[in-house]
């Protein structure tokens, strides 16, 4: 019996072993931006969208969630699809091209990063730099993003200053909270900065 028993143990000890050394399941999220519209009206000017500048604490694959005013976590399993400075960017750019339909989008570091440089060019040419000063993700409660943006012209002369702070309530705990909170916090980040853009071009 208790030769039996023991051999039983072996296969039990080899089974939780196993199970110990399975690898946590990553989850990956993105932000949720509309996809660009084959009906864009024609070219007015051109709006050229540098990669928005995040704090390095916040740049990071990894969700940092706030636990409290001084601590932070990192949640190794919980991950960006992609760099969340790239997927701010693309989110901009793509609520730009939707709020400002006569623009023509362009980003930094894109096939049409040179366009603004070629004096041929006859359309009016701007430029919008975005930088989040804070990103603060409190579970359970609330992201915060704040965030100032400049519009330039042509020659980088300073047309408009803006600065603002955008608050999105977390519905539950669960970390699939943060990228549709994310995401909202984009759409109303590119608004402000559409209104901004429209305003010098009255």
């Amino acid at each position: 019996m208790m030769r039996t028993a023991k051999l039983l143990a072996l296969p039990l000890t080899a089974f939780l072993l196993a199970a110990c050394a399975t690898p946590p399941v990553e989850h990956l999220y993105r932000l949720d931006y509309p996809l660009s519209s084959s009906n864009q009206a024609e070219a007015q000017y051109e709006l050229q969208v540098a990669t928005i500048k995040l704090p390095e604490a916040a740049n990071r694959q990894q969700l940092v969630i706030q636990k409290s005013a001084t601590e932070a976590i990192v949640t190794d399993e919980q991950r960006w699809i992609a760099p969340l400075d790239e997927q701010l960017t693309s989110a901009l750019t793509a609520h730009l091209r939707k709020n400002l339909p006569e623009a023509w989008l362009s980003s930094d570091t894109g096939i049409n990063a040179g366009v603004a440089a070629n004096p041929g060019n006859s359309l009016p040419r701007y430029q919008v730099k975005v930088q989040v000063d804070q990103l603060l993700i409190q579970s359970g409660e609330q992201l915060t993003l704040e965030a100032s943006w400049v519009v330039l012209d042509s020659s980088r002369k300073l047309l408009k200053r803006e600065h603002k702070v955008f608050i999105v309530s977390l519905h539950g705990t669960a970390y699939e909270t943060v990228a549709p909170a994310m995401s909202e916090a984009a759409k109303q980040l590119a608004e402000q900065v559409a209104a901004s853009v429209a305003g010098v071009r009255k």
